[in-house]
C-alpha cells in the first residue's frame, strides 16, 4: 500500500494537529509511558558509551527511532488497537530509514550545534542556576565542575536536557530539511524512502503556513526543556511522534480528526477480508 499524495489544508491546521496529538496521548497514557521508559533505558545505555562522537551518533539515532515508535503507537491509539510490541516497534525499513536520518543529523551536528544545541544547553544551565540547583563558581570565585558532572544536576541534564535536546534536534532537522512527513510515510505505508522524501517536500510547497506554524510547537518543546529544568525532556519524543502522525494523516490521508475511542476500527484490508469471508460463507 502506498501513501496518497499531499493535499492542501487550512493555514491553521497545525493547531488541529497539536490538539489531536494530545488527545491520542491522553487516550493511551499507560502505553505511552511504558514505551517512553523503554526509550529512556535505551538512551541511558547509549549515554554510557565513552567515546563522544559515537555517543552522539547513537543518541540522535535513538531519538529518531523513538519518533518512529511513537508514530506507530499513535496509529494504534487512533484505531483503538492493542499496543503490542509487534504493532509498535519499528520494522526493518522504517528502522533503517530512522538510523539513516540519525546519521544525517549527526553529519549536520557541527552546523546544528552552534544554532541549536549550544543555546539550549546554555539556557538550561541558566535555568538550573536560577532555580538554585547549580552555581558555576564557588564563593571564592573558583569554577566548579561542569554541570553534567554535578551530583544533583547531572542526572537532570542527561535524563531530561540531553535527551530532550536530541529529540528537538531530530524534529528541527526534519522540519528544516523538508522531511517532516518522511518517517510517518515510511513507517505507516512502507513507502520507498526516495519517493517519500520528494512527497514530503511537495507537501511543504502546498501548505506553507501550516508547516511554518509547526515552529510554534518546536518552540514550546524548547520551553518545556528549559522551564522544567530538563525533567520533561524525555516526554518530547511521544509528543512529537504523535504530532508527526496527526499531521501526516491530515495532509496525506485526508482525515483531520481521530477515530472515536472505544471498539477497534477496522482497516480497509480487514473490511475487505470480512467481505471476502462473507461472500464465501454465502455460497452454497
Amino acid at each position: 500500500m502506498t501513501a496518497l499524495g499531499p493535499r492542501q489544508t487550512e493555514p491553521e491546521a497545525w493547531q488541529d494537529w497539536v490538539r489531536e496529538a494530545g488527545v491520542l496521548l491522553a487516550r493511551r497514557p499507560g502505553a505511552f509511558l511504558f514505551y517512553t521508559l523503554g526509550v529512556a533505558a535505551a538512551l541511558m545505555a547509549a549515554h554510557l558509551v565513552t567515546w563522544g562522537p559515537l555517543r552522539v551518533l547513537l543518541t540522535l539515532s535513538l531519538a529518531v527511532l523513538a519518533l518512529v515508535l511513537f508514530v506507530r503507537l499513535a496509529l494504534v491509539a487512533d484505531y483503538n488497537r492493542s499496543a503490542r510490541p509487534d504493532y509498535v516497534l519499528p520494522g526493518n525499513l522504517d528502522g533503517a530509514v530512522a538510523i539513516t536520518v540519525g546519521a544525517g543529523l549527526f553529519a549536520a551536528f557541527g552546523a546544528l550545534g552552534p544554532a541549536l544545541f549550544v543555546p539550549l544547553a546554555e539556557s538550561l544551565e541558566t535555568s538550573l542556576t536560577g532555580f538554585g540547583f547549580y552555581e558555576p563558581r564557588l564563593d571564592t570565585g573558583e569554577p566548579v565542575d561542569p554541570a553534567h558532572r554535578h551530583t544533583m544536576v547531572g542526572p537532570v541534564l542527561v535524563a531530561g536536557g540531553l535527551w530532550g535536546v536530541a529529540v528537538l534536534g531530530a524534529v528541527a532537522g526534519l522540519l528544516a530539511f523538508g522531511q517532516w512527513f518522511l518517517l510517518a510515510m515510511v513507517a505507516l505505508h512502507g513507502a520507498q524512502p526516495g519517493m517519500a522524501m520528494v512527497m514530503s517536500v511537495r507537501a511543504y510547497a502546498i501548505n506553507p503556513v501550516a508547516m511554518t506554524g509547526l515552529l510554534g510547537a518546536l518552540l514550546v518543546g524548547v520551553a518545556v526543556v528549559v522551564v522544567t529544568a530538563g525533567w520533561l525532556g524525555v516526554a518530547l519524543a511521544p509528543a512529537f511522534g504523535a504530532l508527526l502522525y496527526t499531521s501526516y494523516r491530515d495532509v496525506f490521508l485526508g482525515r483531520s480528526e481521530n477515530h472515536p475511542p472505544g471498539v477497534p476500527v477496522l482497516t480497509d484490508a480487514e473490511l475487505l477480508d470480512q467481505s471476502t469471508e462473507a461472500e464465501h460463507e454465502s455460497r452454497p
